[in-house]
């Protein structure tokens, strides 16, 4: 095929795929566009999950707070509160305040298998937490396993938690129900590990 044949044709393919794009989105567009969006919001959502542990383990109990919407709910061993005053009261009281400049460099949280569900302005999400403190002599050491069931809203434009609860795991220690059931037989005799 001759040059400015081959020329006429692709420049025609292109036009016409530029008129093609340029028409009413299609049922599959919008889909596609529904699907990113969910994506994103996911996105979102596990960036508050991760900034949840950075700011607890850095003591900014102000972002910690401005985490949860305005009518959220932290659930823990620490106890309950509602809206982002009330939560940030409760670690200081428990936690007490961080002096200036202080830089945390005896526990850190690794957040691990986040699951989200995303529906309109609306999710939950389930993930798994590990609280590492040091040893005596400096060592990592695992302290506390557990997972967070979490319902979260976008506010503003924003996605906030609204409800967070933390089950402790391993060691089994759960503030949100301390009347603990008996161990199963299957292990009764095994040795649980103790809370530093």
């Amino acid at each position: 095929m001759s040059s400015p044949r081959l020329s006429i044709l692709l420049g025609s393919a292109l036009l016409f795929g530029t008129v093609v794009a340029t028409a009413a989105p299609t049922s599959s567009a919008t889909a596609l566009e529904k699907r990113v969006r969910v994506l994103e919001d996911q996105q979102e959502i596990r960036q508050v999950l991760i900034r949840y542990g950075e700011y607890l383990d850095a003591r900014d109990y102000a972002g910690y707070a401005s985490l949860f919407a305005k009518d959220g709910v932290s659930s823990s061993g620490f106890g309950s509160a509602t809206g982002p005053a009330a939560i940030q009261a409760i670690l200081e009281k428990n936690l007490g305040k961080p002096e200036p400049g202080f830089v945390n460099k005896s526990n850190f949280h690794l957040m691990t298998t986040e699951v989200v569900q995303v529906d309109g302005d609306k999710a939950t999400a389930r993930s798994r937490y590990l609280f590492m403190t040091a040893s005596p002599d400096g060592k990592p050491v695992a302290a506390l396993a557990g997972r967070y069931v979490d319902q979260l809203v976008r506010e503003n434009g924003v996605w906030k938690l609204y409800r967070r609860t933390s089950h402790g795991v391993i060691p089994y220690r759960d503030g949100n129900n301390p009347n603990l059931p008996p161990r199963p037989a299957a292990l009764q005799g095994v040795v649980q590990p103790q809370a530093q």
